[in-house]
């Protein structure tokens, strides 16, 4: 919990429909009368991942991978100003796995800060009451989508990077079986929530 508000997310690679998913949860939940606030993943709400992904300006490095992890966090942080329960797009260890991928010849100094937000992030973790995790892959070029869009191959290794670290984590990490309509995955997340919490 975070300010005595539920705090939700949902993760996995890219291309898994974990947004549409999130916005199917959140409409059921409206139904319901719970009060949501749905939290876009940041690298969509940030103008330096724009720039470098609709634009080519420039690559990810450290200080444009620090903006959307800090990001997670202060969405986080200022929705509890209005939703009883928050549902975040991914958290700070999908950046942290990006960040693996991404940064590859690091300096001394990068090799420093990433070490320090991992265990910054293994502690900011427990805040987050549930994590759903997405497993289904789907095609990675599917739309014209730059943002979600990669090769199979960064898909799966991000996939299993990410698994790595949520385990490094300990977070309350809960698999979304494979091959569910969205239907049956929303039905799936609304009983887990129901179990657990009774929303």
């Amino acid at each position: 919990m975070i300010r005595n508000k539920l705090l939700i997310a949902f993760d996995g690679t890219n291309a898994t429909g974990k947004t549409t998913l999130i916005y199917s949860v959140a409409s059921r939940l409206k139904e319901q009368g719970i009060n949501c606030e749905v939290l876009i993943e940041p690298a969509r709400n940030s103008p330096t991942a724009d720039a470098i992904l609709l634009y080519n300006q420039g690559s990810f490095d450290m200080p444009a991978q620090l903006e959307l992890f800090a990001m997670h966090i202060v969405q986080c942080v200022r929705a509890t100003k209005n939703g009883t329960l928050i549902i975040s797009d991914r958290t700070p260890i999908s950046t942290m796995a990006y960040n693996d991928m991404l940064i590859i010849n690091r300096t001394k100094h990068e090799e420093n800060l990433i070490d320090v937000a991992e265990s910054f992030t293994n502690i900011w973790t427990a805040y987050y009451d549930i994590i759903f995790y997405c497993q289904d892959y789907f095609a990675s070029t599917q739309d014209d989508d730059k943002i979600r869009r990669g090769d199979d191959d960064f898909q799966r290794i991000l996939d299993t990077k990410t698994r790595q670290l949520y385990e490094k984590a300990d977070a309350n990490l809960i698999y979304i079986p494979k091959g569910l309509s969205l239907n049956d995955r929303t039905d799936f997340v609304l009983s887990e929530l129901k179990k657990s919490h009774n929303c």
